[in-house]
């Protein structure tokens, strides 16, 4: 089991035990979900989603009401797909770049952005084409409105490693059917 892998399980196995009614996580997706994703999207993907999606792709969240963690919910493959198209449809198409921390780029929205948790508009994506003082496969919070901090992991693997680091050591309130980790944001 790789690095990835091993962090989510973790993350998972926290998930549900302290969680045991929160919407279960799908089997992992195949080659030609993969494949379909990164053509829809037109990007590469970071081998660490590639082994999270292999793993789980997603949750089994029809309502979307309150995901396991800060509410957000572990995106399928077709949501994925559907949040980064209206996102780059709708708000990529902002004339005036908006300044954010110098690891990010200046825009609301960047099509270089792949969302993999989401909640109401809000979502944590990979940064595929951050900024200058950026880390490529960073994590980032962004608010429905966009104010954006400095990204909460440098990867992927860190951000599953870290929400369960916190969750152990008891940085967490479980609200309304949801692990609240507001080092996350």
């Amino acid at each position: 089991m790789n690095e990835t892998a091993r962090e989510f399980a973790r993350l998972r196995n926290i998930i549900e035990r302290e969680l045991p009614d929160a919407a279960p996580f799908l089997p992992g997706a195949s080659e030609q979900e993969l494949d379909r994703l990164a053509a829809e999207t037109g990007l590469v993907l970071p081998a660490e989603l590639c082994d999270l999606l292999s793993v789980s792709a997603g949750q089994d969240d029809p309502d979307q009401l309150n995901g396991p963690l800060n509410f957000h919910h572990f995106l399928t493959v077709d949501e994925i797909v559907e949040m980064h198209r209206m996102l780059t449809d709708v708000v990529g198409d902002l004339a005036e770049p908006v300044e954010q921390p110098a690891c990010l780029q200046w825009t609301v929205w960047s099509e270089s952005w792949l969302p993999f948790l989401a909640f109401q508009g809000d979502c944590y994506f990979l940064d595929l084409a951050p900024g200058e003082r950026g880390t490529l496969g960073q994590v980032v919070f962004r608010p429905n409105v966009p104010d954006f901090d400095d990204p909460v992991a440098p990867s992927l693997t860190a951000f599953l490693a870290r929400a369960a680091d916190l969750v152990e050591a008891g940085h967490v309130k479980a609200e309304d059917g949801t692990l609240v980790v507001p080092d996350l944001y």
